[in-house]
């Protein structure tokens, strides 16, 4: 009986060993924020792209705009004692775009480093600048319209800006912007990239 327990315990180990290595990898633990826009209802883009992201192992989370400075609080309690998941990367539409700065500014001043940022048609006002911020920020947007904005920066920041014109690629506005296939697919590549 001793012999079988022992060989049946083997036996268990070597398949999870076996399976372990050649499970898909899945990411580690990142914390990725999907910011939605004004009235929390025209960003749904934001949701599926939290969704596909989620469908891939990433730690991502889609939430209201307004929600970004109790989350940021959170972000840099739990650092404090060595609880957060790195890297953190920050994307937002709309209005959540314009608090993307903000939110990337108010981790990187408490020590918090964020690795990337996406904008994705930050208006109706234009966005704060950063000031400290992400190593690495993109932002897509309409060029030439009222709502949408480009991201800029001042005093010390150090990284690097890249506002795509999405009008090269895709005639979506706006409003339809996060949802825009080609769109997604370029947000996700550049997430999954980051991670």
């Amino acid at each position: 009986m001793f012999k079988s327990k022992t060989i049946a315990a083997m036996a268990l180990v070597a398949a999870t060993a076996f399976a372990s290595m050649n499970a898909p990898k899945v990411a580690n633990a990142e914390e990725v924020y999907l910011i939605r826009g004004a009235l929390n209802v025209f960003s749904r883009g934001m949701d599926q792209m939290t969704s596909q992201l989620r469908a891939r192992g990433v730690n991502a989370r889609s939430m209201s705009n307004g929600e970004w400075s109790g989350v940021a609080r959170d972000i840099i309690n739990r650092s404090k004692s060595g609880r957060v998941s790195f890297p953190i990367v920050i994307a937002g539409h709309s209005v959540g775009g314009q608090e993307a700065p903000r939110f990337s500014d108010t981790l990187w001043k408490a020590g918090v480093p964020v690795a990337l940022v996406v904008g994705v048609d930050p208006g109706w006002a234009p966005p704060p600048p950063f000031t400290a911020g992400s190593p690495r920020v993109v932002n897509y947007w309409v060029g030439g319209t009222a709502r949408g904005n480009p991201y800029r920066s001042t005093g010390g920041f150090r990284g690097s800006i890249q506002n795509i014109d999405i009008r090269s690629f895709s005639n979506a506005d706006h409003v339809e912007i996060d949802k825009d296939s080609r769109v997604q697919s370029r947000i996700i590549s550049l997430i999954m990239s980051a991670i």
